[in-house]
C-alpha cells in the first residue's frame, strides 16, 4: 500500500463516519415528487460540471433559485457540504488512480484546505444569515475576477511539472488555507485552486486530484459542524449525493474532451448571476 492508497483509504473512512453521523441525525424532510426531481437534476448537473473542473456550489446555488427549492441559505450550505462528502470521494478514487502528482504538494493541499474548512465551519453556523450572504458575495466576486483574468490568459503560467517546491509551496499552503474557508459560506474553491495551480507553474491536470482529494477531507470536517447544528436539508442531501455520483461517473471520462475555455465562461456567468441574486435578496 503506497501513500496514495492510504489517502484514498482514509477518505473512505471519513466519508463512512460522516455519512453514518448524518443518518443518525436524519430527520423527515417532506418533498413533493416534483421537488425531488428538481433536486436530483441539480445534483446531477452540478456534480457533472464539478468533475470537469467547474465546481458545484455556484451551480447548485443558481439552480436552486431558478427551480425554487432549498430556499434557506444556511441550511443549503450545510446540505451542499454534506452531499459533497460522497461526490468528492468518488472523484478522489477516480483521479488518484489515473493522474500522477507529487505527494508533498497533495498533502499540503489536503491539510490546509481541511484546516480552513474546520475553522470556517465553526463560524458559519453561528453568525447571522445576512453576514453569510455578504461573505458569499465577496467570495463570488473574487472568484469571478480570478476566472476573468484566466480567460484573458493573464494568470495562465502552467507547465508540465507535477510538484510545487520551495517558497512557492509555502505560498501555495496559504492559498489552500483561504480556499478551505469558502465552502462553509456556500462558495466552492475549485476556481481558486485551479488559478493557484496556474500561478505556481505546474501542470493544470494535477488540479483535479488536488481539488477532489482536498474536498474528500475538508467536506466531512465542515459537514460535521452543520450536521451537529441541524443546519441541513435531509432528503435533499441524499438526492444531491445520489444523482451527483451519477454525474461524476458520467463526466470523468469526458475530462480530456471538454473545452475548458468555454466552461470557464459558463461558470463566470453563473457566478455573476449568484452575485446579482444575493445582492437583490440582501436589499429586501
Amino acid at each position: 500500500m503506497n501513500e496514495f492508497d492510504i489517502i484514498k483509504l482514509l477518505a473512505i473512512i471519513f466519508a463512512v463516519i460522516v455519512t453514518g453521523w448524518f443518518f443518525y441525525n436524519y430527520y423527515e424532510e417532506k418533498l413533493t415528487l416534483g421537488a425531488q426531481l428538481k433536486i436530483g437534476f441539480i445534483g446531477f448537473i452540478a456534480n457533472l460540471l464539478d468533475t470537469i473542473g467547474i465546481g458545484s456550489f455556484a451551480v447548485i446555488i443558481a439552480l436552486r433559485r431558478i427551480l425554487n427549492v432549498m430556499t434557506d441559505d444556511v441550511k443549503l450550505i450545510g446540505t451542499m457540504n454534506i452531499q459533497a462528502v460522497i461526490t468528492a470521494l468518488a472523484q478522489t478514487l477516480i483521479f488518484l488512480h489515473f493522474i500522477s502528482l507529487d505527494i508533498i504538494t497533495l498533502l499540503i493541499a489536503i491539510s490546509m484546505i481541511t484546516l480552513g474548512g474546520f475553522l470556517s465551519g465553526l463560524v458559519a453556523v453561528r453568525i447571522d444569515k445576512k453576514i453569510v450572504q455578504d461573505v458569499m458575495s465577496i467570495a463570488f466576486i473574487l472568484t469571478g475576477i480570478l476566472l476573468f483574468l484566466t480567460q484573458l490568459n493573464i494568470l495562465e503560467i502552467a507547465s508540465t511539472s507535477t510538484a510545487i517546491k520551495g517558497v512557492k509551496l509555502i505560498i501555495f499552503a496559504i492559498f489552500m488555507l483561504i480556499a478551505g474557508t469558502l465552502p462553509a459560506f456556500g462558495v466552492g474553491y475549485y476556481s481558486l485552486v485551479k488559478t493557484s495551480i496556474f500561478l505556481f507553474g505546474v501542470s493544470p491536470i494535477i488540479a483535479f486530484p488536488i481539488m477532489a482529494s482536498a474536498s474528500s477531507y475538508q467536506m466531512p470536517v465542515t459537514a460535521i459542524t452543520f450536521i451537529n447544528k441541524k443546519k441541513f436539508y435531509a432528503k435533499s442531501a441524499i438526492l444531491l449525493a445520489v444523482f451527483g455520483v451519477l454525474g461524476v461517473f458520467i463526466a470523468a471520462p469526458l475530462i480530456s474532451k471538454v473545452n475548458p475555455y468555454v466552461l470557464k465562461w459558463i461558470l463566470l456567468g453563473v457566478v455573476v448571476y449568484n452575485v446579482v441574486t444575493i445582492a437583490k435578496n440582501r436589499i429586501k
